[in-house]
């Protein structure tokens, strides 16, 4: 490599005094961009750090510390009792020669196209990129009527921190060396029992997997059972997690219609009799809130054991039904060995918790096990034993019952709220479980559009259009009531309201 023996007059660099980001760090990315893009040579002589801080009118200290870090990171050499030279080994990057002073090389990058295309990566990584994730949440507290939230002021807080706190206190050696890595195994035990009595899941505590939430449990099936290439049956409109975790898999997703009676087996044996998978939400699914119905279910099963696929039933919030007991799971009704059912504590207790779980079919136990051998425990080994003691005494039963009763009171106060604001505007489907609700949207209104208006008046919903892989014709708004208080749901549906009239005026 060429290096310079010459000596640099000035740097050329700007400070912002006015920057939040001080003035040391300014100077070291200023200096840093200038040498990476080649404009100041491998072995070039700087100039004094008095002569710098006259120069850029700050204090010596100030340009000495960023001299300092750039020397510690390998960008420059001091020479003691001489000079500061650019390091002359320093690789230099292809691409803008001539810089902007004091314009980082990722502004100069993103600006000139000619950098920061990253490395290659595989076509399912780019099919992940063009699939819609929605919009970035950003940890910000929950507004109405966000789709997801469970109704975080009702959670026990302090019992669940007492009951952390015991296990903790009394954690054993296994418990802190990290555990099984198919989970814990008082809460696999809790959890069969659990399904079992409330869901009409046929199964024993072996064929249960702790998992890090119901995406977690998607990747791990998919990619058990996928080669790449394989179609997978996803519901159209449906859950975006579903679709993207077959892309991640590297299988293909084929949108199947859900109308009325939910997913429509005939559309998909028609599309893609051979499929390798079905994921479906045959108790409430998500975001219509239909049930598949029982002559659909049996026409699933009968083609999962025909062709030897694998259905993965995600049970999202269905234990929440308003009225009346849980319907009895889709893997209850399965003889043949071809469901994996998913479920999630995210929304029956609190998304931060991130503990899931999966019931696999007894022919699958073993295959399980050993993917999960030389995997590490999938969360948190005490926040697992904590959970399988709050199932153990009662606490979550308790909680489940709380919840159906305080999401009903929500749902309703919901619909009576969107009666009375946006009546002739917005249709509401009948709402018997969970806590959301979706709405038709009177044509023609872009659910886009009010949605967005909605999020810069403060009201966030959903647009149905977001769950969709292809055109949808309806166009409709999905609501969460789960984190709102029914005293609140008027407040929200009249800015809503404000919003859908904004949207017809554009």
């Amino acid at each position: 490599m060429k290096t310079s023996t010459g000596v640099a007059s000035s740097l050329i660099l700007r400070l912002d005094s006015r920057s939040s980001t001080p003035l040391h760090e300014q100077l070291f990315e200023g200096i840093r961009a200038r040498i990476l893009a080649g404009a100041l040579a491998p072995g070039l002589r700087l100039p004094s750090s008095r002569q710098l801080a006259t120069e850029l009118e700050v204090a010596r200290s100030t340009v000495l510390q960023a001299l300092d870090a750039l020397t510690a990171e390998g960008y420059l050499v001091a020479q003691a009792g001489s000079c500061t030279r650019v390091a002359p080994e320093l690789p230099i990057l292809a691409g803008d020669r001539s810089p902007e002073p004091g314009l980082p090389a990722a502004a100069r990058a993103s600006s000139s196209g000619e950098r920061g295309r990253g490395p290659r990566l595989a076509a399912s990584a780019r099919a992940l990129k063009a699939s819609p994730v929605g919009a970035p949440r950003l940890g910000a507290a929950p507004r109405a009527f966000r789709p997801g939230v469970p109704a975080l002021d009702l959670f026990p807080t302090a019992l669940w921190a007492r009951t952390v706190s015991r296990v903790h206190a009394r954690a054993s050696t296994g418990l802190l060396d990290g555990g099984d890595p198919s989970g814990n195994a008082p809460l696999r035990e809790a959890i069969a029992t659990h399904v079992s009595v409330s869901r009409g899941v046929r199964c024993s505590p072996a064929q249960v997997f702790i998992t890090a939430g119901t995406q977690q449990a998607f990747d791990e099936v998919l990619r058990l059972a996928l080669n790449r290439g394989d179609s997978v049956w996803v519901e159209d409109p449906g859950y975006p997690g579903a679709r993207r975790a077959v892309l991640a898999a590297g299988g293909r997703p084929v949108p199947i219609p859900v109308d009325g009676d939910g997913l429509d087996v005939g559309a998909g044996l028609a599309r893609a009799p051979r499929a390798r998978v079905a994921l479906v939400a045959p108790s409430h699914q998500y975001p219509l809130g239909v049930t598949l119905s029982l002559a659909r279910r049996m026409a699933l099963l009968q083609w999962a054991e025909r062709t030897r696929s694998l259905i993965i039933e995600d049970d999202y919030d269905s234990e929440f039904r308003h009225r009346g007991r849980p319907l009895t799971a889709l893997q209850g009704l399965d003889d043949a060995g071809c469901v994996v059912y998913v479920g999630t504590f995210s929304k029956s207790l609190f998304p931060g918790l991130r503990l899931g779980f999966l019931v696999v079919p007894p022919s699958l136990v073993d295959i399980f096990s050993a993917a999960r051998a030389t995997a590490p425990a999938p969360a948190s080994t005490m926040e697992q034993a904590a959970l399988a003691v709050f199932l153990a005494e009662g606490h979550f039963a308790r909680h489940l019952r709380r919840m159906r009763a305080a999401y009903r009171e929500r749902g309703e106060a919901l619909l009576e709220a969107l009666h009375s604001d946006c009546s002739g505007v917005l249709t509401p489907s009948p709402c018997d479980t969970g806590m959301q609700v979706c709405a038709s949207l009177a044509a023609p209104l872009s659910d886009l559009r009010v949605r967005d208006e909605a999020a810069r008046l403060g009201v966030e919903v959903a647009a149905l259009s977001d769950y969709s892989l292809g055109r949808r014709r309806e166009s409709g708004l999905v609501f969460g009531f789960g984190g709102v208080r029914p005293d609140d749901m008027r407040a929200g549906t009249r800015t809503l309201a404000r919003a859908i009239e904004a949207a017809r005026r554009r």
